[in-house]
């Protein structure tokens, strides 16, 4: 079997959406974000992001040390300026009747958009849309970001570990995992187009659940759990609690930044809390815990790649999402090197004991 193995600066992973920065983050001053080992200067420029990669095309420098001016990008080393679409507008040095030269433009990336008061970049033509806009919920869900974490783990390896529940009782057993529910049954997963999901049943503490301090519900609820992966490195979550008829939703995001950085963000939505003051914050903090707890497990490895081919790993039917996942990598590595070659034919990747 031929090799697929992922790291952060994975050809592969040019055709996707990836969270670049928080929105708060990107402002009328240029500033420098790395994804995939590539520098990029993202900026606002009458309101709306702009990016490009950040390397002024006269001498290398990068424009994110630059300013705007009179809603222009303008290179510090030299003073050459740049609208909105990145095309050359000034050349100070050669005055007001400049002839500027039809390669002097700065390098787009294929698109850059705001959701979810997240930056979202997409270097080439990505696979797959963004995640629906109304993934969050509507004005009954209370709305939070958890605190964005970098880390050396690989960015593929954080959504395989995303994409797996059988660690629930083990890694969990301290937040929401239930210690003697080692048994899982990850749902039969669907696959359609660039994605796969499972749904599933299986025990939580519902520490967020007021019932539970009054003593009218257990800790432990039974939930069903519907997780969404994409050829990308997006993922989705959603907790349905049969007791409360609450709903729990999350979003995670992780970013290559380079070979040995991976940005985590996450953005949860509940419609269980009431609209109590502070429980959303609480819940978001609550979360922060649950990434350090992955944190402890997946820091420790030996090689932040993953090798979404490798038959040296053993998979089973609790690994069915997880390995659907690594597929859909497995298979776009594929398509791309066939795209190239002008063959075709991709691997279907791991298979299960």
């Amino acid at each position: 079997m031929e090799r697929h193995v992922l790291t952060n600066t994975s050809a592969v992973l040019r055709r996707a959406w990836h969270c670049v920065a928080e929105s708060e983050e990107v402002t009328e001053e240029p500033s420098r974000v790395w994804l995939l080992d590539e520098p990029w200067v993202v900026l606002r420029v009458d309101g709306a992001v702009r990016a490009f990669v950040d390397r002024c095309p006269h001498r290398s420098a990068p424009l994110s040390i630059g300013s705007v001016v009179d809603g222009e990008l303008r290179c510090a080393y030299h003073g050459w300026r740049y609208d909105a679409s990145g095309t050359c507008t000034a050349i100070p040095a050669l005055g007001d009747d400049a002839r500027i030269p039809g390669r002097a433009c700065l390098v787009r990336p294929h698109a850059v958009t705001e959701r979810f008061g997240l930056v979202f970049l997409a270097p080439d033509e990505p696979r797959c849309a963004l995640p629906r806009a109304d993934l969050l919920g509507d004005e009954t869900f209370a709305v939070a970001r958890c605190r964005s974490v970098r880390t050396h783990v690989g960015a593929a390896q954080l959504v395989d570990n995303f994409m797996d529940g059988a660690h629930f009782p083990y890694v969990h057993a301290a937040s929401f995992g239930v210690r003697d529910a080692t048994a899982v049954d990850s749902g039969e997963v669907v696959e359609d187009g660039w994605t796969v999901s499972s749904t599933f049943r299986a025990p939580y503490r519902n520490h967020d659940d007021p019932a539970v301090e009054e003593g009218t519900h257990p800790l432990v609820q039974p939930h069903t759990v519907r997780k969404v992966g994409r050829a990308d490195l997006i993922c989705e979550l959603e907790l349905s609690f049969e007791l409360t008829g609450g709903s729990f939703r999350i979003l995670y995001a992780v970013t290559p930044e380079r070979a040995g950085t991976t940005r985590i963000h996450k953005v949860i939505a509940r419609d269980d809390l009431h609209h109590s003051p502070g429980r959303i914050e609480r819940v978001a903090a609550d979360e922060d815990i649950v990434l350090g707890e992955d944190l402890r497990i997946l820091e420790r490895f030996d090689d932040a790649s993953l090798d979404v081919s490798n038959r040296t790993e053993i998979s089973t039917r609790a690994d069915r999402l997880s390995v659907a996942w690594r597929r859909l990598l497995v298979r776009a590595t594929a398509d791309d090197e066939a795209a190239r070659s002008g063959s075709g034919g991709a691997n279907p990747g791991p298979k299960l004991s």
